[in-house]
């Protein structure tokens, strides 16, 4: 089987009942709005590591493994992290990919969501600067929209007026291919988008956008444009933070996930295992590869050193640089051949089972990206995953997570059930009733959480 092929048969992938990752979140622990100070937020720390830290001393917890809690704030997080930590951020930039636009010809409302570029480029940062024309994958909001409808916006300006149309091209259920075309065509479509477009806030925020919004759904570190969600735990972080961390010797790295609309997507049936996991584009430079890799050799030595990601997002990142060096060690399908990472939804699994006494080392593995860069002359990482993480997954780089508080039922919730277990247990439900008894604030502007997963 190769990675191309969706799984039919997933009998080594553990069934995932969905309804066993459910939680009561009441409806006012949801945070509407974010805190005044980005660094304000409460941290709740859940440990599960046998060896525990504390300046330079261990203290062994023997073979059974607990899961400690502790509180602080999230500007505190300079003195909970080791200062050999690296500290991997996903920098993506959420664009105003919300376009509110009326039918053309019959005048009734239609909403656009614009998910993924597919003409000029599938890179988000080209794409953006196309002028003219392109062509964006949406989600599209009104009624009765169907293939071959023609939307239209005009905005007024002081120097003239800008028209916008958008004609649907193809349409599956609420997402669609769409074409966009604008007048004048030396406008660039991310001039558009900031003309026109709006902050995509979760639905679950449940209020419309505001001004602040513009910056505070925004990470202090955003810089490369794709995303239409926020990389949610990132948004705690100010530049006063990283700078202590810095200064305290805490090594920072940047990799690029485009957040897509599918990580609001609920899970499909009572089986997790049916789920389609959406696709998401990835960016990793080779210099941050090699730091990944030296962090994960040293950590191999001392069991200290370890890799920290800032959201889900940075760990499926770096999750799925391993499996791909895997694929490119094991000769899976056409990786040695390909020029672009490709990880489809179980290749974690599917990779575990067929070659379990030939899985490289976490080192190891990124080694192999290096020489597959070098050999491919790029200099960086660029491609698609689908990776989707359940309990039961083995994870291979990322040793501590810091990220928010997710909803019941998403694969997000999967993800941290599957990092906070013992291999016999998740400690989810003990993490969350702490939090929801302690007054913490739920989802994308709520507050924080640091996790030590067991090794």
């Amino acid at each position: 089987m190769t990675v191309n092929e969706h799984t039919e048969n997933l009998s080594y992938i553990p069934t995932i009942h969905v309804a066993d990752y459910s939680y009561e979140l009441p409806e006012d622990r949801i945070a509407a709005y974010p805190l005044a100070e980005r660094d304000a937020s409460k941290l709740l720390i859940a440990d599960m590591r046998i060896h525990q830290n504390v300046g330079e001393v261990f203290e062994q917890f023997g073979s059974e493994c607990v899961c400690r809690i502790r509180h602080s704030v999230f500007r505190d997080i300079v003195h909970e992290l080791p200062p050999s930590t690296l500290l991997v951020l996903n920098d993506t930039r959420v664009i105003a990919a919300r376009i509110l636009m009326k039918k053309e010809y019959s005048g009734g409302r239609a909403e656009l969501i614009c998910l993924s570029p597919v003409s000029p480029s599938t890179e988000p940062a080209i794409a953006l600067q196309s002028v003219g024309r392109c062509r964006w994958r949406c989600m599209i909001g009104g009624r009765n929209i169907r293939s071959g409808d023609a939307l239209v916006l005009r905005i007024d300006t002081e120097s003239g007026s800008i028209v916008v149309w958008a004609v649907v091209l193809d349409k599956d259920g609420a997402e669609a291919l769409v074409e966009f075309s604008w007048q004048p065509e030396e406008l660039s479509f991310a001039t558009l988008l900031d003309m026109c477009g709006h902050v995509p806030l979760p639905p679950y925020i449940g209020r419309p956008e505001e001004e602040y919004d513009k910056t505070r759904y925004q990470t202090v570190y955003a810089a490369h444009d794709g995303s239409v969600a926020a990389p949610t735990a990132g948004l705690h972080f100010t530049d006063r933070v990283l700078e202590e961390l810095k200064h305290r010797g805490v090594c920072i790295a940047y990799v690029t996930l485009h957040v897509g609309a599918g990580t609001f997507k609920p899970i499909s049936g009572e089986d997790a295992r049916n789920h389609i996991m959406h696709e998401e584009r990835i960016c990793v430079e080779r210099s941050v590869v090699e730091s990944i890799a030296r962090q994960l050799l040293k950590h191999s030595r001392t069991s200290q050193d370890p890799v920290v990601a800032v959201g889900t997002t940075s760990l499926r990142t770096l999750e799925s640089l391993y499996w791909w060096g895997v694929r490119l060690i094991v000769c899976d399908g056409d990786a040695r051949e390909s020029d672009t990472l490709d990880i489809r939804q179980w290749d974690g699994f599917r990779l575990q089972h067929c070659f379990r006494d030939k899985l490289p080392s976490p080192s190891v593995a990124l080694l192999a990206v290096q020489e597959w860069l070098q050999n491919r002359k790029l200099d960086t990482v660029r491609g698609d995953t689908q990776l989707m993480v359940v309990p039961g997954y083995a994870f291979k780089v990322c040793h501590g997570l810091i990220t928010n508080f997710h909803q019941p039922q998403s694969t997000l919730m999967l993800l941290v059930a599957a990092f906070l277990s013992d291999g016999a247990q998740t400690h989810w439900h003990t993490v969350y009733n702490e939090a929801l008894n302690n007054h913490y604030r739920f989802l994308s502007y709520g507050d924080a959480s640091l996790l030590w997963r067991r090794e």
